[in-house]
């Protein structure tokens, strides 16, 4: 009940309310030892997605597991926290503008991670980078997209309320999927149901393609 209440109710992002610019003068972890450039560079699909985990890391291994397979199946994935979201998304906007990301761009968050997997892409399409899919498993706030954010799906468990919206500038297709009816599911096991995992992975790989 402990680590409940503190990945869904008390916890709040850092980084809540609407997408802000970088600040230089707060810290900011080294992203460059995040993104692989090289290991992006070498994967045989076209691609790449990052996720995101919740709160403290240790809700949401989930993410690790999916990461993990959509690895294997030959699209570049970035398993990371949510308090990386902003930098990441700066590293990717500078990668960009060099010629350097390999579409789609795909965000996958849960908890904590989820609120900012709308925060990280409504910042990237802001700036210019198409983001082609976002996941969301489970937000613990509102979420809001914006212009260059195609195609959004929240699994999620209503809990005040946790669901993501359009926003002036979005084009694309949101859908917030309730989860209520899947035996055993809970805020710490969304990110871990198979049938979810193998949805969103299935449909990752479908928006790639082999590189030439």
């Amino acid at each position: 009940m402990i680590g409940l209440a503190g990945c869904s109710s008390t916890a709040t992002s850092t980084n809540a309310g609407a997408p802000r610019p970088a600040d230089p003068s707060e810290p900011r972890p080294q992203v460059e030892r995040l993104i692989d450039r090289q290991a992006a560079a070498r994967a045989p699909r076209t691609g790449e997605v990052y996720l995101m985990r919740g709160l403290m890391d240790v809700f949401s291994r989930g993410i690790d597991e999916m990461a993990a397979k959509i690895n294997r199946a030959g699209v570049y994935a970035l398993n990371t926290s949510y308090t990386n979201w902003q930098p990441l998304a700066d590293e990717i906007i500078a990668r960009e503008k060099r010629g350097e990301v390999s579409h789609p761009v795909i965000i996958v968050g849960h908890s904590l991670g989820a609120n900012d997997a709308s925060k990280m892409a409504t910042y990237l399409g802001a700036r210019g980078v198409k983001v082609a899919y976002v996941v969301g498993f489970d937000p613990t706030e509102p979420g809001y997209l914006g212009k260059n954010v195609d195609k959004v799906v929240n699994y999620y468990l209503p809990n005040g309320d946790n669901r993501m919206y359009k926003t002036s500038g979005f084009k694309g297709t949101l859908q917030n999927v309730s989860v209520t009816d899947i035996d055993g599911i809970s805020h710490t096991t969304i990110e871990k149901n198979p049938t979810l995992q193998n949805r969103v992975i299935g449909r990752i790989v479908g928006m790639t393609r082999k590189k030439k």
